[in-house]
């Protein structure tokens, strides 16, 4: 036999090893084996768990950095891998120290001798249980919050004794120390927890500097758990000093001039890494964020992803009448006073009545329920259907006076804003019909019109682009010039206002009633005598956006074959007078526009942004962002985890190519693609206030409605319920302008670092968000 082959078995023997019970457990185990395989299964355990007095020195024999760590009354000497392994561990043995882990001890895959031998063995290949954490188990990155010290360092590695909250004593090693606060260096084996209080002690510079002072235990709070990338055994933790340690202090003052103290740069990477997964799910967002003055719509910013929800609210002429769903009354009557945010679902859906769009919008409290019925059977049939979710959060007088500090040139911008608000859209096509299965409404359809927008004013708010980049395909010049448009048997006269070679904009001097996307021409009246070209005497345009007055109108040149040789004549013009014509410079949001209003959404997160990557051809969820404290889908998933991660398996592990696999391959890049929406159901059982069952099923996989309904109601009478909406989509360029000008100033500092950060953001391959619409779901099906 070989006792490799009962390793499981000897694993699950082990901890009840002193229990009054152990002979008849083994004797259960193993009875289906012979005698001579149970008397050599029995001395193996026999032999892990006789007790040892070894002394263990691993200085010199493992890769990596080791310290005096005393258990079992004896001093040893152990790195930042072995000190893990015995916390991890010890309680396997029944908490004392025997061969079977002074064995683990000096075995650890970091020792020389296995190195060795792993280097005479052929590779072999490692399986998803052989990573620590596992495919799903991502690392937890808190967005919006960045420690900063602003007074002098002294970068110093000296032993720190600390004691936990539960009496457990760690000894770790330092990093920097300051007045206020220290960075150390822990084994990643203990609970260490936010907010908690812990005592720190420092013995090497007691004995150093002769001064028993720095002997005793002075307060420290934790205010941030940092994980190493190369290194899961060790974490950083960022400590403020809650007691004066006058001694520390003298130190710190003497040697900060000394050659102890040099630049340290970790700050700048954990800062950078951070906000490098937050511009990536900036970047990639769905939902769209809001900034109001009072009750109006001040800025928006526009994504890639979100810019279909801007377009949305734009009429038949182009216009913007954002204004109207966001009305003061709608805001007005979420009631923000005193609160942290509210929500509220609303529901929307057009109508186009002899050329102009009417649009809808109707929040739920604005409905009783025959109402709310009534606008799903009529909305919910169009393909202008939209489900979405406002949030709208009120700006403290904290926040403007953290955005002071940060960015204090952009106060005057920012100054008047009020709230915050996020436009999450939860429309998903394969559920729309969810909304027509209800009772019939007794209302008439003009019940309605009291939901209908107006068409005036047009909305006034700015439309940001997140990344700045140039959105013109081509650079546009000021040049009045006359111009005659024709459209049927209609002929307006009117001047240019500006041009490129494909685009135009002229003001009218009698109003046109049109709308977006008729075609009209235009007679360039004086460039077509000067430069004797026909095609400037008719050259056929596309109408893009037109103004209320129906005056001012955008246009574009048609891709026929006038539109084409019109258009080549403008190029051909352009460049033979670039020294006479003036350019039209694009606007562009300043760094420091962008920046603020990055700080005040980070802090506010709706969803669970995650990333992904591949290792050996594998999908792995690398990280996951989130706000502090956990939302209850956070801190449910944090459980299931036995460290500062989420687990995301009980989500991805049966539907790895359904859910990530297929949505994050590369499609075409000329052309914005849709993220891919799942709708999945998680039930969870609790025993004793522990996660006792979970089981989750997508919406495809019921049969009918019926079978959905019955589902959600059992789990909710069993336990609870999520309801989530879940998007993903491939990363092309995960970068973006702003970091990757942090990058490179990075790079001056510490080039390989840098490059190893900028690897770590291209090598991902998909992100997504995780959104909670248990709400929105029980609203949608009638679960009470």
């Amino acid at each position: 036999m070989h006792l490799d082959d009962y390793k499981a078995l000897i694993e699950q023997l082990l901890p009840i090893y002193n229990q009054p019970d152990f002979d008849a457990v083994f004797n259960l185990l193993t009875e289906h084996e012979t005698g001579p395989v149970r008397l050599q299964i029995k001395m193996e355990i026999n032999r892990l768990m006789t007790p040892c007095n070894k002394i263990i020195d691993l200085r010199g024999r493992v890769k990596g950095q080791c310290r005096e760590y005393t258990f079992s009354d004896h001093s040893h000497w152990l790195d930042d891998v072995a000190i893990n392994i015995y916390h991890r561990r010890k309680a396997v043995f029944g908490g004392q120290y025997c061969y079977g882990l002074y064995e683990e001890l000096i075995n650890t895959h970091n020792n020389f001798r296995i190195l060795h031998q792993q280097q005479k063995m052929p590779p072999i290949y490692t399986t998803p249980e052989d990573n620590p954490y596992g495919l799903f188990q991502a690392q937890l990155i808190r967005f919006g919050y960045y420690l900063s010290r602003e007074e002098k360092r002294l970068s110093i590695a000296t032993p720190i004794a600390l004691t936990l909250a539960n009496e457990q004593q760690i000894l770790a090693t330092t990093v920097d120390l300051s007045f206020s606060g220290a960075k150390c260096k822990v084994p990643a084996a203990f609970d260490y927890q936010l907010g908690q209080t812990i005592t720190a002690s420092f013995p090497q510079l007691a004995q150093q500097y002769q001064d028993a002072r720095l002997n005793q235990s002075h307060h420290y709070r934790i205010l941030s758990i940092d994980t190493i990338q190369d290194n899961d055994n060790i974490k950083w933790l960022r400590l403020l000093a809650l007691t004066d340690n006058t001694a520390l202090q003298a130190i710190i003052k003497h040697d900060q001039h000394q050659s102890l103290s040099h630049n340290n740069h970790d700050d700048k990477i954990i800062q950078l890494r951070t906000q490098g997964y937050e511009h990536c799910y900036l970047k990639h967002t769905l939902t769209m964020p809001l900034f109001f003055a009072g009750n109006n719509l001040k800025y928006s910013l526009l994504t890639d992803h979100n810019q279909h929800q801007w377009q949305y609210w734009h009429d038949e002429r182009n216009q913007p009448v954002i204004n109207h769903l966001l009305s003061a009354t709608r805001i007005n009557n979420l009631e923000l006073s005193g609160i942290s945010h509210t929500s509220t679902l609303i529901y929307s859906f057009f109508h186009e009545h002899q050329g102009q769009r009417y649009f809808y919008s109707a929040a739920l409290p604005e409905m009783t329920r025959q109402q709310r019925l009534l606008f799903w059977q009529i909305g919910a049939k169009r393909e202008s259907w939209r489900v979405m979710r406002l949030t709208i959060y009120p700006l403290a007088q904290n926040d403007m006076q953290a955005l002071a500090q940060l960015t204090p040139e952009m106060m005057p911008y920012c100054q008047d804003l009020s709230h915050i608000g996020t436009l999450q859209d939860l429309t998903h096509a394969e559920v729309q019909s969810d909304y027509l299965c209800g009772i019939t409404s007794t209302l008439p359809p003009s019940e309605l019109n009291q939901f209908r927008h107006l068409r005036n004013p047009i909305s006034q708010a700015e439309a940001i682009h997140f990344d700045p980049k140039p959105l013109r395909s081509e650079d546009r010049f000021r040049y009045k010039t006359a111009i005659t448009l024709q459209q049927d048997l209609t002929t307006i006269g009117g001047v240019s206002i500006d041009f490129s070679s494909r685009g135009l904009n002229i003001n009218l001097d009698q109003p046109l009633r049109c709308k977006q996307g008729d075609t009209v021409f235009i007679e360039f009246t004086h460039l077509a005598r000067s430069t004797k070209n026909d095609i400037l005497k008719k050259m056929p345009y596309q109408i893009i956006r037109t103004s209320p007055s129906g005056k001012n109108i955008q246009l574009i040149t048609i891709e026929n074959e006038d539109g084409l040789l019109g258009g080549q004549f403008l190029r051909t013009l352009i460049e033979s007078n670039l020294e006479k014509l003036a350019l039209c410079k694009e606007p562009q949001p300043s760094p420091a526009m962008l920046l603020t209003m990055h700080q005040m959404l980070l802090t506010r997160l709706h969803s669970l942004p995650y990333f992904a990557e591949k290792i050996d051809h594998k999908i792995k969820v690398k990280a996951v962002g989130s706000n502090f404290p956990l939302s209850p889908l956070a801190s449910m998933l944090r459980q299931l985890s036995d460290n500062n991660r989420l687990d995301l398996d009980v989500i991805f592990r049966q539907r790895v190519k359904q859910m990530l696999a297929d949505p994050m391959r590369p499609r075409n890049k000329q052309q914005q693609q849709p993220p891919f929406i799942h709708e999945l159901y998680l039930a969870v059982e609790y025993h004793d206030k522990q996660i006792h069952k979970m089981d989750t099923k997508l919406r495809s996989d019921f049969e009918d409605l019926a079978a959905q309904r019955k589902y959600i109601q059992q789990a909710r009478q069993h336990g609870d319920l999520f309801a989530l909406r879940i998007t993903a989509l491939p990363l092309l360029n995960p970068l973006t302008a702003l970091i990757g000008e942090k990058l490179s100033k990075l790079a001056r500092l510490t080039l390989h670092r840098a490059r190893a950060l900028e690897m770590e953001f291209t090598s991902l391959m998909g992100c997504g968000e995780i959104f909670d619409i248990t709400d929105e779901v029980l609203i949608r099906l009638e679960i009470h």
